[in-house]
């Protein structure tokens, strides 16, 4: 079976490798990452850099890029366009859930401490000046550093 996981990866964090991971226990996983086409302060990085911190932290799935569009209906169809068929999704999001209500079963994630492993709570860390760099696996920091990740989302929170 083919389980879709979609996500922003806002940076990936060890939530994220926790859920992959035990996703892959049970299916042939697909990623979607979305977001492309959007550079701010919640969506610091590229699709080829999120692209990058995935395949270094070992995730060899094949990977999709995914566009905002502002129609939930279209999304999906840009979904399935781009991906292919798949038998479930897994996503914790309720937008997600909203938009693939009666088209494809959605599971919750087998997610690591949602309340600390979240993207919010990394980025908000660094604008703050607190630590964070514990909160993502050690393959996804070194990309992280040499992206100067740091200095970017100080800059996108302005």
């Amino acid at each position: 079976m083919k389980a879709l996981i979609i996500g922003r990866f806002q940076p990936f964090h060890k939530g994220h490798l926790h859920m992959i991971k035990k996703a892959m226990e049970k299916y042939e996983v697909i990623i979607a990452i979305g977001s492309i086409n959007v550079r701010n302060f919640e969506n610091p990085l590229s699709f080829e850099e999120r692209v990058r911190i995935l395949r270094e932290c070992g995730i060899q799935s094949k990977v999709y890029g995914i566009p905002d569009v502002h129609d939930d209906k279209k999304w999906v169809e840009i979904i399935f366009d781009t991906v292919g068929d798949f038998d479930v999704v897994i996503s914790g999001s309720g937008w997600v859930k909203r938009c693939f209500k009666g088209i494809k079963p959605v599971l919750d994630p087998d997610f690591l401490k949602p309340e600390l492993y979240h993207g919010t709570v990394i980025r908000e860390r660094i604008v703050k000046g607190e630590e964070w760099e514990d909160l993502v696996p050690k393959c996804a920091f070194k990309i992280l550093k040499e992206l100067d990740f740091e200095r970017r989302v100080r800059e996108l929170k302005v």
